[in-house]
């Protein structure tokens, strides 16, 4: 495409007042623009890495999710059918890559908890330390809950979704989240006592 024929990314979308959509960029990206992957990357490249390093807890690990979850939009982007909006469909590619990187984690410490057993006997499981600035008891405390709870309260609060975007991206009813959330902050208050529980400010990554 020579340059006179290529669309301007900053160009308004459909007469509107302000950039393109998401959509819009996702299109122009399969139709051989390749810059307008590089505007959805820097639009979502630090929202996917908060929510990866809140979901892993390691920022190494969360960065290597958010690369993959970027190459499996790029293998992918031809068949997105536009039945979710196009930030919803990469949060769930994020949220599956870091299951998939999670349970791959737990399955190797598991393996090297058995050999180090085997040598030096039972010993605590190692903590991964984290780049977030979390009070360190409410990160251990959402790291206790279960992984649909965790996940749910990650979206809502440290990722700022609504309830719906929430539902989209994990693919329940909405009636599941809310339920989720209200058994995650009882559990979350639980473990904190008194300190209480502040998500929208607290769970930051």
């Amino acid at each position: 495409m020579n340059d006179q024929a290529r669309p301007h990314l900053e160009t308004p979308d459909s007469g509107d007042d302000g950039p393109l959509s998401d959509e819009r960029l996702l299109a122009l990206f399969v139709s051989g623009e390749d810059e307008a992957l590089g505007e959805l990357a820097r639009r979502y490249e630090g929202l996917l890495l908060g929510l990866c390093t809140g979901m892993l807890g390691d920022r190494a690990l969360a960065m290597e999710a958010v690369q993959e979850t970027w190459l499996r939009v790029i293998r992918h982007s031809r068949t997105y059918d536009g039945r979710a909006s196009v930030k919803t469909w990469v949060y769930q590619i994020a949220m599956n890559r870091c299951r998939d990187l999670g349970r791959a984690r737990s399955s190797s410490k598991n393996r090297e908890r058995v050999h180090h057993d085997r040598l030096q006997g039972a010993r605590k499981a190692h903590v991964i330390p984290t780049a977030s600035s979390i009070d360190p008891k409410l990160e251990a405390a959402v790291g206790a809950l279960e992984e649909h709870q965790r996940e749910t309260v990650i979206l809502c609060y440290h990722r700022g979704l609504t309830h719906r975007q929430a539902a989209e991206v994990l693919g329940v009813p909405m009636g599941t989240i809310k339920s989720r959330l209200n058994k995650a902050l009882e559990k979350l208050r639980e473990s904190l006592g008194t300190q209480g529980v502040a998500p929208g400010r607290g769970i930051e990554a």
